[in-house]
């Protein structure tokens, strides 16, 4: 550890799923119509309930749509223990596995190429542990600072924190409510991200600002085009109804993505493209979340632009919230004011009103979130008798909840260390940069536009991210420049905790057919990179470059430490038909995504970087206008 406090003094700055025989004859008959029926609900209903919003009981249990609104204001209403677990938790937590597409993603014929994998991962992706032994005490990374070393710097971790009260400075913004939308991991995401900008500006107040979790959903589903150079304008999702349902009001309001989920990695895809954060106004505000009438018929108006962005994420830091990582996510929280956690909503591990959350699920395998909320403290010395169930020992998290001022303590709750959920889930930082900031740049090549794969509005198991399983083996991305400008960056995603890179930038390769030569050519940029966490991280060049349009640059990743590399696999598909749980078609899913011809990886010899026709790398570059 003698490192990270070199590490310490050589940085500081800126940092959410039976009768007798005449009876027989009638017997039979109501019989088939009960399985006809029976078969008729399974097709068409796809889900009774919705577990990211608190009134999930009442309207599972009575069947309640539109009607005893008053009934889920947010108020007592006596449902404290509604029933049992979820039985569907430890099937669906069983599926969660990491899954192989392709077994031989490449042929090696060279010692110095390793084997990959295609593979597939459960959209919430469980960042991998890596090497921390190894990563502190690689000689050749030795002098290299970690580029997220200000998420974890802090020494002096108190044993009780909260981000709403530090030295009389509040860098929470007001609980919101997110109605009977599916949308919990927006306001997670916009939540945090708000932190972050309170945390480093200091005259920006709790009340000054309002990102709009509305931008965000709607881009999650919706075309973008306007990109630079227009590499990821193909790449996208939106629902279509495919099955040609008459009076599908929902796909032809065009509100479906109100009732779709989402995870970090839906927030990484859409933010680190400069698809928001905007401000939550006019178009981009809600109109109506209560009553699903209400919320699919009011919120027909488009919101602004997708890049008409007041802010830029260049950085989501990730730790899997295992116990041996609370200090490292306790750092992110006190650097950046929060962190999203994903829970288990079931209400049969809410106390006090939702006021306690321990979910435990004696010795099955841990159900994996349906609820995305925001980790703003902790107190490491909240009694273990105030959860409903008793976990092992005292301690919680303070997290600000998406359901209202109503519940919980004025909207926020207590959730235990030992949550077993919150064990196979990842903490998410955000790092915001303003207008005029050093981290703030002008353009954004980029090539991946999304890195899952989307079939289910509310199931994990069924969505996907796609990746390369680990190895050290280069890749890259070819990019030509648009106008006068100046390379200051390049970012990339990383999979696994402490990863190492040798990053190379080559200006005007040659390029022959589909391959990049390296021979006789020197880089004019390199550098050696590292990160703590995993998510995704932007690394400034030591030096800018200076660039001109038509200028090609290409950016060679190498990996000093194995790890999993994030793609975007090219195909078009279109999902089964997923249904609300008021039983309205909200469509079937059609992905986009489309190569773009800038992906390179390694040749088979090692000889050369070989064009990619069915994948894109989500590594950007990052430039600003002379």
């Amino acid at each position: 550890m003698v490192h990270l406090i070199q590490y310490i003094f050589l940085k500081r700055g800126k940092k959410l799923k039976k009768n007798s025989g005449k009876f027989i004859g009638i017997a039979i008959a109501v019989l088939a119509v009960a399985i006809c029926v029976c078969a008729f609900v399974v097709v068409r209903v796809r889900s009774n309930s919705n577990p990211t919003r608190r009134d999930e009981s009442l309207i599972s249990a009575h069947g309640k749509g539109d009607e005893g609104l008053d009934e889920v204001d947010g108020s007592l209403n006596g449902q404290e223990s509604p029933g049992a677990a979820s039985a569907s938790t430890a099937s669906t937590a069983d599926k969660l596995v990491e899954s192989v597409i392709q077994n031989n993603a490449n042929s090696p014929l060279s010692e110095n190429v390793e084997t990959v994998r295609k593979i597939g991962i459960p959209e919430a992706v469980i960042i991998g542990d890596g090497d921390i032994g190894s990563f502190y005490s690689d000689e050749e990374f030795k002098d290299v600072v970690p580029v997220d070393i200000d998420s974890f710097a802090q020494e002096d971790i108190p044993v009780k924190y909260d981000s709403r009260d530090v030295d009389g400075k509040c860098y929470v913004t007001p609980v919101k409510d997110q109605g009977y939308s599916y949308l919990c991991w927006t306001f997670a995401a916009m939540g945090a991200c708000e932190s972050d900008i309170l945390k480093h500006h200091s005259d920006i107040g709790s009340g000054d600002i309002n990102l709009s979790e509305k931008h965000l959903a709607y881009y999650n589903m919706h075309s973008a085009p306007g990109s630079v150079s227009g590499l990821i304008d193909e790449d996208y999702r939106e629902f279509v109804n495919d099955v040609g349902e008459a009076n599908a009001f929902v796909v032809e309001n065009d509100t479906g993505y109100l009732t779709c989920g989402g995870v970090t990695d839906f927030v990484i895809s859409l933010l680190t493209a400069w698809k928001g954060p905007v401000n939550d106004t006019a178009s981009d505000s809600f109109k109506s979340l209560y009553g699903s009438y209400y919320l699919l018929n009011d919120n027909t108006d488009k919101p602004s632009d997708a890049y008409s962005d007041s802010y830029h994420v260049q950085n989501v830091m990730q730790i899997p919230s295992v116990n041996t990582n609370f200090n490292l996510i306790k750092q992110m929280v006190m650097e950046h004011g929060a962190a999203t956690i994903g829970v288990c909503a079931d209400s049969e591990y809410f106390k006090n009103h939702s006021g306690t959350l321990y979910s435990t699920f004696k010795g099955e395998k841990a159900a994996t979130a349906d609820h995305e909320v925001l980790i703003i403290g902790w107190d490491d010395e909240y009694s273990a008798s105030n959860f409903k169930y008793t976990p092992p020992g005292d301690g919680a998290w303070i997290c600000k909840n998406s359901w209202g001022t109503n519940v919980g303590e004025q909207g926020c709750f207590y959730l235990s260390y030992y949550d077993e959920t919150v064990a196979v889930s990842n903490a998410a930082s955000y790092d915001v940069a303003l207008p005029g900031e050093d981290e703030w740049y002008d353009n954004n090549y980029q090539a991946a536009g999304f890195i899952t794969d989307v079939v289910s509005t509310l199931d994990d198991a069924e969505n996907t991210t796609n990746a390369l399983s680990a190895s050290s083996n280069p890749y890259g991305m070819l990019y030509e420049i648009q106008g006068k400008e100046r390379l200051e960056a390049v970012g990339l995603m990383s999979l696994e905790l402490y990863q190492q890179y040798d990053i190379s930038v080559y200006l005007n390769p040659e390029v022959e057919g589909d391959e990049i030569s390296f021979a006789g050519a020197e880089p004019v940029r390199e550098m050696k990179v590292s990160n703590i966490s995993g998510g995704y991280h932007t690394y400034p060049l030591d030096e800018s470059l200076d660039v001109e349009k038509g200028d090609m640059i290409f950016i060679l990743v190498k990996p000093h430490t194995k790890g999993r590399v994030v793609i975007e696999d090219a195909k078009e598909m279109i999902s089964d038909p997923n249904y609300d749980e008021w039983n309205n078609l909200t469509g079937n899913i059609h992905n986009n995504y489309t190569a773009s011809g800038c992906s390179f990886y390694i040749s088979d010899d090692g000889s050369a970087m070989v064009r990619q026709n069915d994948k894109d790398f989500f590594v950007k570059a990052y430039t600003v206008n002379k």
